[in-house]
């Protein structure tokens, strides 16, 4: 009976112990898929965040190589006789050299105190990265993660990647890595050595030499080698020049960098006691000469100019462009004549042009003026303002700062668009007298006169006087909306919305115009109705020679020729004229065309015309909106227009403006502006249209001879008492042929 119950017992014992290596096994089968699956999750997350992290870095990688190769080589800029006018070496001041040209003990001492395994490791130091990631991790993140090869610095600068995060680091090793790959390690520590910060605003040890010791870089001892090595890491904490109380410091920082040399036998013991001798007796700083190139206006716009195109060409950033630009070797080929351009720098030198300001007594006025070559587009000559240039790249006026114009609006913004459009003619007559005008608002909006009304007056003698009211009315008829289209035209890039309204017809604007912008809207007038962008430099060559940029100069016909002739002429009015406002422009045995603009309150004054060689529009005030007194209450921007015109102009030959096909003369009626009629209209005058645009046949004037005067005239020409018929009216009118 009980052998079954020992079999039973005995066998549930033998499938227990079978059961538990079962679970057993299972456990180390469900252990090992998990170890499994996390390591290949591991793996999948490393190989996602690897392929993000390249991803991302394509685009840094071609920026770096971009970097890279840029020659390090000053570029030069030139005028249009191919002139030098600059060395450019950056703002930052720098000059490059080839690594031969560096002293060994210089290049011994920054690979032993910033990346002893340099010529080792294939830009990353595992031994140094992995302690830096220890801090890191030690600090929960804190930390600034350190540990950088020269490699990845010279990556840190080229890019200029600021940021202290894990993806910023291992991106930043990519590069390193594959920087490596790309270049010797001799041209990685030259490229680092030309490009290093070392203090003040000096980069490059070569300056850096001039810039602590005033010498050449090749005499420079091992003590100052060792100091130029030390300081990098903060080189203004070490500036003897800048903190008068670190010789203490200097001298602990070059020990140390000496010391780490005989540590590595980069240097024998009897040269590190040598170099430890000079240090103790104190390093003999001698500032180097820092005085830094100040180009003219024309050259700062025509760099500013190639930069934003070279940006834009190549969808790079404007900083990476301005490196590029500044340090490859380029020669920039600019328009400067540097003829005119010295006849304007020494006219914005005159004192009589600096008038003190009653509210901000350190300041006086200041003024801009452009000169451009309408048939090309070309920039020859540009200041931007009053006295001795010297900042470098500052404040541009000419070309940075826009301002109202005043009247100077009138023919870019009415005079021309209405010709063009055939709404008005020279000829046409306008109401000068008080006038109030409803605005879309439905707001009154009264313009008043510069000077006193004068009744019914053609557009000829509207612009010689600068009246306001007739221009507002042609605007009420061409639209707000019609001038803005052809102001685009004309290059106008400004505007806002809020420009929309009559003002715009006398130069109420929101931001207002540049010297530049209102030079180049004249220059359409001047050059046959064509606009043409302006441009202060012409092409952008290589070390080669090849040419790796060119201007792109948006050209637009904006007025037909004949139209753009009767604008060259209506605009001598103001100079020829006995009323005009520009009178003291002319230029002796040369046609001029000019227009004055006063804003509210004497605030802005300016002056814009051309002749048939160059357009130039020139602007006077303060920075600052204040009344402007100048002396005998002339218009100082005409007054700076024409002493520089007429010294531009000196020995050119005599010139007018050339009459194109398509443009007549005609006799006028003076009563109603249209085309006089033979034997009906007896007070008429001679008038220029394109022969598209003429004005209407006059009806023409039914006269009786009521009495005769017994009086005569100066010519002893008798006259007569004429009543008109049609209107009733009287006038005297003297005898003659007509």
């Amino acid at each position: 009976m009980n052998e079954p119950i020992t079999y039973v017992v005995k066998k549930k014992k033998e499938k227990k112990k079978k059961n538990f290596f079962v679970i057993l096994l299972k456990l180390i089968l469900i252990l090992i898929i998990l170890l499994l699956i996390g390591i290949l999750a591991l793996e999948t997350y490393a190989f996602i965040y690897l392929k993000n992290v390249y991803s991302g870095i394509t685009g840094e990688f071609e920026k770096l190589m971009e970097g890279i190769n840029i020659n390090h080589a000053n570029s030069i800029v030139l005028d249009k006789d191919g002139n030098t006018l600059a060395i450019l070496n950056g703002d930052e001041k720098r000059q490059i050299i080839s690594i031969d040209e560096i002293p060994e003990n210089l290049k011994k001492a920054y690979i032993s105190i910033e990346d002893e395994r340099f010529y080792e490791h294939y830009g990353i130091d595992l031994k140094r990265t992995a302690y830096a990631a220890y801090t890191y991790v030690k600090n929960e993140g804190s930390s600034s993660f350190g540990g950088s090869t020269i490699t990845q610095q010279l990556v840190k600068n080229v890019t200029n990647n600021k940021e202290s995060t894990v993806d910023r680091k291992v991106k930043e090793w990519v590069l390193a890595y594959e920087l490596e790959q790309k270049y010797s390690k001799d041209k990685i520590l030259e490229k680092y050595l030309n490009i290093i910060f070392v203090g003040g605003d000096v980069y490059g040890v070569k300056l850096g030499a001039e810039y602590y010791f005033n010498k050449d870089i090749s005499e420079l001892s091992l003590a100052e080698c060792a100091f130029l090595a030390g300081i990098t890491h903060s080189p203004n904490m070490y500036n003897p020049f800048e903190n008068l109380d670190n010789e203490n410091l200097i001298k602990n920082r070059t020990k140390t960098v000496l010391g780490k040399m005989l540590e590595l036998k980069a240097i024998n013991p009897r040269e590190y006691l040598k170099a430890i001798d000079e240090v103790n007796n104190g390093l003999k700083f001698n500032r180097g000469n820092e005085n830094t190139t100040i180009y003219s206006y024309h050259t700062d716009a025509a760099i500013n100019q190639v930069i934003k195109d070279y940006a834009k060409t190549n969808n790079v950033s404007e900083t990476l462009a301005k490196s590029y630009i500044y340090s490859n070797g380029l020669k920039i080929y600019t328009t400067q004549d540097t003829t005119i351009q010295n006849k304007m720098e020494e006219e914005f030198k005159n004192p009589l042009y600096a008038i003190a300001s009653k509210e901000y007594p350190e300041t006086t006025t200041q003024a801009a003026m452009v000169i451009i070559d309408h048939k090309t587009g070309y920039v020859v000559g540009c200041v931007g303002g009053l006295g001795e240039k010297n900042v470098s790249r500052g404040l541009n006026r000419a070309t940075q700062s826009t301002r109202q114009t005043g009247s100077s609006m009138k023919p870019i913004s009415v005079v021309a668009p209405a010709l063009q459009e055939k709404i008005i003619t020279a000829a046409s007559i306008y109401n000068d007298s008080k006038t109030t005008f409803k605005l879309k608002t439905g707001e009154d909006y009264s313009p008043k006169n510069y000077n006193y009304y004068r009744g019914n007056i053609t557009v000829r003698q509207a612009l010689e006087t600068s009246q306001n009211i007739p221009f507002v009315k042609i605007m009420e008829q061409l639209t707000p909306e019609k001038s803005k289209e052809y102001l685009i035209k004309m290059g106008i890039t400004s505007l806002t919305p809020n420009d929309s309204d009559l003002a715009m017809a006398i130069g109420g604007l929101d931001k207002g115009i540049s010297p530049l912008e209102m030079a180049a809207a004249y220059a359409t007038f001047a050059n046959d109705g064509v606009y043409i962008e302006p441009t202060f430099y012409t092409k952008v060559e290589d070390l080669d020679g090849n040419i790796i940029l060119e201007p792109f100069q948006r050209k637009a016909q904006v007025l037909d020729k004949a139209t753009a002739y009767v604008m060259k002429n209506l605009l001598t009015q103001p100079v020829k004229g006995a009323k005009g406002t520009a009178t003291y422009c002319a230029i002796n045995g040369i046609d001029v065309a000019a227009k004055t603009g006063t804003t509210d309150k004497d605030y802005d004054r300016w002056l814009c015309g051309f002749t048939p060689y160059y357009t130039a529009a020139t602007w006077f005030g303060y920075d600052y909106n204040e009344t402007i007194v100048y002396h005998n209450y002339q218009n100082p921007a005409a007054v700076i227009w024409s002493a520089v015109m007429n010294k531009v102009h000196e020995g050119y030959e005599q010139a007018s403006f050339v009459v194109p096909e398509g443009v007549v003369w005609k006799k006028v009626c003076k009563t109603t502006g249209k085309l006089a009629t033979k034997g009906r209209c007896w007070n008429t005058y001679e008038e220029v249209f394109s022969e598209n645009n003429l004005p209407e046949q006059c009806p023409g004037h039914y006269r009786r001879y009521t009495s005769t005067s017994t009086n005569v005239t100066q010519n002893n020409a008798p006259t007569v008492t004429v009543t008109d018929e049609r209107t009733g009216t009287s006038t005297q009118v003297q005898i003659n042929n007509n």
